[in-house]
């Protein structure tokens, strides 16, 4: 019996540790626990990846797309909904359905109770109130003329930075005015933004799946931002880079290839900090 026992549990534990990434869409650090949670969209699943680089599943997600961590919540895109999960056991805590969503991509929060997201077939730009995950509540913002991807919150400028789609842009959305973003940046000779962040000196880094030269790519740019900022080349050519997290803890920025159905961690240049955002508890 105890041979039996002993089998079935290598065999579980195998299993937990043979998860494979499947078209990684979207990731987030998870500082606390030392993780890093990717949607993979093709098995349906989130699945945490330990310092160590192995891979178990978190929880099984019906295609998911962007996802974010606020406030020990893992929040989730998927099919038209906002899915809610407890970042510790993996229970679900929210169920929003978003009317007349059409493919909701790329997702950020202000660090204290609010989403904000984007629809990047409709072109829209929308945000959720969680406070109360029970009774979650959706406002319609804005109806860009760009195709939005990726999306961060600039807690310094209450502002958003929102990666487009084919025409590559930056934009720079005023929160406070909820006025039509308008072009922060606009590189030249890139298409097809997808990631955007923030790193601890406030540089943005992008990803961008076609760059000058060919293939994908990470570049950053640093303020003071203009629409003919240089891009900084940084880490290797990438392959269909999608949305990418800044982790505070390690310094580094995670960027999910998709298509190569790998995990690239690229040195931001800032210094590993002991600290965390209480948001990502």
């Amino acid at each position: 019996m105890k041979r039996i026992l002993l089998t079935a549990l290598l065999a579980l534990a195998g299993t937990a540790q043979a998860q494979t990434l499947a078209s990684p869409e979207s990731l987030e650090f998870h500082p606390r626990s030392g993780r890093l949670l990717i949607a993979n969209t093709n098995s349906s699943q989130i699945l945490a990846r330990s310092a160590a680089g192995t891979l178990s599943v978190f929880t099984a997600v019906s295609s998911p797309y962007g996802i974010e961590l606020l406030r020990g919540t893992l929040f989730v895109l998927s099919s038209g909904k906002v899915m809610g999960y407890d970042i510790d056991s993996a229970q679900q805590v929210m169920n929003l359905s978003i009317p007349g969503a059409s493919f909701l991509n790329g997702i950020t929060s202000n660090g204290v109770d609010t989403l904000y997201i984007t629809d990047f077939s409709a072109k829209k730009l929308l945000k959720v109130n969680v406070a109360d995950l029970a009774n979650p509540v959706q406002t319609p913002l804005q109806t860009l003329t760009l195709t939005p991807n990726g999306v961060v919150f600039d807690a310094a400028a209450n502002r958003l930075l929102i990666g487009t789609w084919s025409a590559a842009r930056v934009l720079s959305y005023d929160i406070a005015a909820n006025t039509a973003p308008t072009t922060l940046i606009q590189p030249s000779g890139y298409s097809n933004i997808d990631g955007i962040a923030l790193d601890c000196e406030g540089r943005i880094h992008i990803t961008a799946w076609s760059c000058p030269g060919g293939g994908g790519c990470l570049r950053r740019f640093d303020p003071p931002f203009t629409l003919a900022s240089t891009p900084v080349s940084l880490g290797p050519a990438l392959t269909a880079p999608a949305d990418i997290d800044f982790g505070a803890r390690s310094g580094d920025l995670a960027i999910p290839e998709t298509s190569a159905n790998r995990i690239t961690l690229v040195p931001a240049g800032c210094a590993a900090s002991l600290f965390a955002d209480d948001f990502e508890r």
